[in-house]
């Protein structure tokens, strides 16, 4: 089983969050004839939602299970609405490989920042969606990809790893 859906779970729903309170704004301001308020939030709702839309056409979560022969990916939706992505039932046979993709955290000193880490995809051929399999970090994507790699008898390819300097 997988799900890596938690992460834009959680954006998703505080995006949905912001824009309904701006919405309800928009129509208290109407109604209280504040007319060049209602318009100030109605622009700000605008810039929400186009960011709204942007998290919803991004988002690379998805929840399933792999079994010897196929992939069976569920369903992604947030809050009844539907997100684009992969899902069905799909032969094991039509998976080119695994690819581990290292991705970088923002420099900080803080304890608390995101910092480097890993997602671990199932590589689809032609026509067959590439499925985000785990969000690893320190360097555990590369294990998992390996392993999966040789349950799964395809290659395994890493993008993006870190260059050691050795001086």
């Amino acid at each position: 089983m997988f799900d890596t859906t938690s992460i834009w779970h959680t954006i998703l729903k505080g995006a949905f969050t912001l824009n309904a309170i701006l919405v309800v704004a928009i129509l208290v301001k109407v109604l209280m004839s504040q007319w060049l308020d209602a318009v100030g939030v109605g622009i700000f709702e605008a810039v929400v939602a186009g960011f709204t839309v942007i998290f919803l056409r991004h988002q690379e979560g998805s929840r399933g299970t792999v079994f010897p022969d196929r992939v069976e990916i569920e369903p992604n939706a947030v809050l009844g609405v539907p997100l684009p992505g992969p899902r069905g039932v799909y032969p094991l046979s039509q998976f080119r490989g695994v690819q581990v993709e290292f991705r970088p955290g923002p420099v900080s000193t803080s304890p608390n920042s995101g910092g480097p880490h890993e997602l671990v995809w199932l590589l689809g051929t032609l026509g067959i969606p590439n499925v985000v399999l785990a969000r690893t970090q320190d360097g555990a994507g590369r294990v998992l990809g390996q392993r999966l790699s040789t349950l799964l008898g395809v290659p395994v390819q890493e993008v993006g790893a870190p260059r050691q300097i050795r001086l």
